[in-house]
């Protein structure tokens, strides 16, 4: 049996794992990612991708292909009864004014998957080894011993699956096997593999091994209801091709446009039994009844399934070298469209800190701020989901009644307030997302701007100067440059603001000598500085001097006002996965060097 060694063994190429590979291969680790299916699947399973999922995608590659190939949601609307209730604008929302992408894309998995794959091959010229299975996991103090089967021939397994949010009844068992196929009656051979890996990260859903490999609990339970799932083509419909609609009547329908005529139903319907796979008629008679204003005909069905819904979440993401992300570490109900995101930002999280402690920068230790960091988030979205999905979706004959009674009047209230629904769609994006509480981040005494060590770090345009970049930075100015383009994924960045009022501000040399100051009192630290002046194109002759090298100017001080420095010149130290590690005045930077070793 072949032995082999690695850094880091992924297991599971979805969206978690293929982003797990992306920071790793960014951080210049070498790893492995396996999964025992033959191919990708071309099953839509998640649907939305957020905001804040797009500008991590957007680290490694052209994301614009994926918004290009999405339909992306501006808002929809609530009927009940066959009656519109509430219309759900998020054209004109703000809450997401500090990012490059102000909408969530609605696209088939498949889409994001093959987007992120392409990102893998392109940019680091990595793969997913499709068709290898991992049979066994062992951990011990110095790393995990996994067998790995490869099948030599088109795997029997199948390449179709159940939606991203279905799972197993079961919680976790003791149990590190899994049950063998009989590949001789399949016509197939299998190659065994013995893997060395110094940490294994489970991306592999609901059913996962590696969490079977752990002490580690998942905790929940089944959602009582059935759900029937479609995508297919829809004509003769008056229908928004560009809105989603939910539908509540006696049951329930969600319609979602996922483009080129094609949309994605939902169906709750009670007092139907579960028995057998949904067929197309099952899903038009119930548009004519949820939709009797002209819902329109479905045809040439691309999937058709049956499935039950989830929540569970583990006990702890990590258990000594073995870590858990996605769906291995959390499952929820569709609401909100949080599942596959969650996953993404999950590996964001762990990516940049195994490649610190791998390269020795930091104990192992480091790496319980996984679980301290992420568990939270997966609580906070397992129970907002929860709670959305019960509202709409209980079936019970008298809450029914109530809720179709209530809803017209309950609704606009709710989703009427522009201030409410903001907060909602800050949620839902991910762009609120932060670590306030986490034992690796900080703020500098007295310092209560907009932004605190644990944020996710706002976004925001910029144009560059000095050393001749001023006519090329122009240019890109034109095309959308943000400060985001300067977040490289593999590197911590230190951007130093001057202040945005004139008499208190600090100059381009005075923030050249801080980085001065910076890079000579942590010469181990590999950080990029970024200068950022608040002003205007017109002030770059008088802000420039020989000596001032680059910097980038902040128009208007919008990015100023975002992280809390119109008074005064400060700092903010950004992790590579785009969360402030350390944020103050600049007066604090001594204070923060110390913190910093």
């Amino acid at each position: 049996m072949a032995q082999t060694t690695t850094d880091v063994l992924i297991i599971g190429s979805g969206p978690t794992g293929t982003t797990m590979a992306l920071e790793l291969a960014a951080q210049g680790i070498p790893f492995r990612i396996v999964d025992k299916i033959p191919q990708r699947s071309d099953k839509s399973k998640a649907l939305a991708v957020q905001p804040r999922s797009l500008e991590v995608m957007a680290r490694h590659g052209p994301v614009e292909r994926l918004i290009e190939r999405g339909n992306a949601n501006l808002g929809g609307a609530i009927f009940v009864n066959g009656k519109k209730t509430v219309d759900v604008n998020l054209g004109g929302i703000t809450a997401t004014r500090d990012s490059a992408f102000p909408h969530t894309i609605l696209a088939p998995q498949s889409l994001t998957e093959g987007f992120l794959a392409e990102c893998l091959a392109t940019r680091y010229g990595r793969s997913v080894e499709f068709g290898t299975e991992a049979t066994s996991i062992k951990q011990d103090a110095d790393g995990v011993t996994v067998t790995l089967r490869k099948r030599s021939s088109s795997s029997p397994l199948s390449s179709s699956a159940s939606p991203l949010w279905s799972s197993a009844s079961s919680t976790s068992s003791a149990s590190t096997k899994v049950e063998d196929s009989d590949d001789a009656a399949n016509g197939t051979q299998a190659d065994e593999e013995t893997i060395r890996a110094k940490y294994v990260v489970g991306a592999d859903g609901a059913h996962s091994i590696v969490r079977h490999a752990t002490s580690v609990q998942f905790e929940g339970d089944a959602y009582p209801q059935d759900f029937i799932l479609c995508d297919a083509h829809l004509r003769n419909s008056s229908m928004s091709r560009d809105r989603f609609r939910i539908c509540m009547r006696y049951g329930l329908l969600l319609v979602f446009p996922l483009g080129n005529d094609v949309v994605r139903l939902v169906a709750s319907r009670p007092g139907v039994p579960a028995t057998d796979e949904p067929v197309l008629k099952d899903f038009q008679d119930w548009l004519d009844y949820m939709v009797p204003d002209g819902g329109g005909e479905i045809y040439d069905p691309i999937w058709l399934t049956r499935f039950k819904l989830h929540h569970r979440v583990s006990t702890n993401y990590r258990d000594g070298r073995l870590f858990l992300a996605g769906d291995a570490a959390h499952i929820h109900s569709p609401a909100g469209g949080q599942g596959m995101n969650t996953g993404i930002q999950d590996s964001v999280n762990l990516g940049w800190k195994l490649a610190r402690v791998l390269r020795g920068e930091q104990p192992d230790a480091f790496l319980d701020s996984y679980n301290e960091e992420r568990r939270p988030i997966g609580l906070r979205i397992l129970g907002s989901s929860d709670y959305l999905f019960n509202v709409v979706a209980s079936q019970g004959w008298l809450w029914l009644f109530f809720r179709n009674l209530l809803a017209p009047w309950v609704l606009p209230y709710l989703l009427g307030d522009e201030a409410r629904r903001n907060r909602n769609f800050r949620f839902l994006s991910q762009l609120g997302v932060r670590y306030r509480r986490s034992s690796i981040v900080g703020t500098a005494n007295g310092f209560s701007g907009p932004v605190s060590g644990g944020d996710r770090a706002p976004d925001g345009p910029i144009i560059g100067y000095g050393e001749g970049k001023g006519e090329r930075e122009l240019k890109k100015q034109k095309q959308g440059m943000r400060l985001h383009q300067l977040l490289m994924p593999n590197k911590h960045h230190l951007v130093l603001f001057s202040g945005a009022k004139s008499s208190e501000a600090a100059s381009v040399d005075d923030l050249q000598q801080a980085a001065k100051t910076f890079r000579d009192g942590n010469s181990g630290c590999a950080a990029l500085v970024h200068t950022l002046i608040a002003g205007s194109s017109s002030d770059s002759d008088r802000l420039s001097s020989p000596k001032s090298g680059s910097y980038y100017l902040d128009a208007d001080g919008v990015l100023h006002r975002r992280y809390g420095f119109e008074d005064g010149p400060g700092y903010a130290y950004i992790r590579p996965d785009g969360h402030v590690a350390h944020i103050g005045p600049l007066s604090a930077l001594p204070s923060f060097m110390k913190w910093l070793k």
